[in-house]
């Protein structure tokens, strides 16, 4: 018979503590993952709404036609931490145009070009249930935008930002809206 000595013995008690921490690593490591999961989409609609987007789709619907702003069309919509955003959209026609060349077009030729360029700046603020976000225009480069309150419905979906705005008149009898879709940049 072999004899054994207290001290050649396992202890359990460390084993059993070795085994737990596995356990309790292991099951820690799943709860962050999961609370991770779960605060990404739990962010309020405002969180996930600041910083800077690029314009990937400008469409306008009428009635039944859907009628998309001609290439290149480009812009950025930026909404910052503190409640400021901005935007600027630019369709340039077909073409390039020199500096000089540019200041010989008469009033109307150039206006084409002015045309196609919009902008506008001011605060936000997002209506989480009803999932709109509110533009208080600032200065526009509409001169009677100024001062005015813009409303978009807001969706996002993981890097896509939709805005959509209110359905008007067109003066024909048929409904309006414009959406655009940016693509997060920043």
């Amino acid at each position: 018979m072999t004899t054994r000595r207290i001290a050649d013995l396992p202890n359990f008690a460390d084993m059993w503590e070795a085994r737990m921490d596995r356990r309790t690593l292991l099951i820690s490591s799943l709860g962050v993952l999961v609370a991770s999961r779960a605060t990404a989409e739990q962010l309020s609609l405002r969180s996930r709404l600041i910083g800077m987007w690029s314009l990937t789709e400008a469409v306008t619907v009428k009635g039944n036609e859907t009628v998309g702003r001609h290439p290149p069309i480009k812009g950025m919509i930026n909404y910052n931490e503190n409640g400021w955003m901005s935007v600027q959209i630019a369709g340039a026609p077909a073409g390039e145009i020199s500096h000089a060349d540019f200041y010989k077009l008469s009033a109307a030729d150039r206006a084409v070009w002015f045309d196609e360029y919009y902008a506008y700046y001011g605060t936000f603020e997002v209506d989480e249930a009803a999932r709109v976000v509110t533009h208080r225009v600032v200065n526009s480069l509409l001169p009677y935008e100024t001062g005015t309150i813009l409303k978009r419905d807001v969706s996002i979906n993981e890097d896509t930002l939709s805005l959509v705005t209110p359905p008007r008149d067109d003066g024909s009898g048929k409904t309006t809206f414009n959406r655009l879709v940016w693509k997060k940049a920043i």
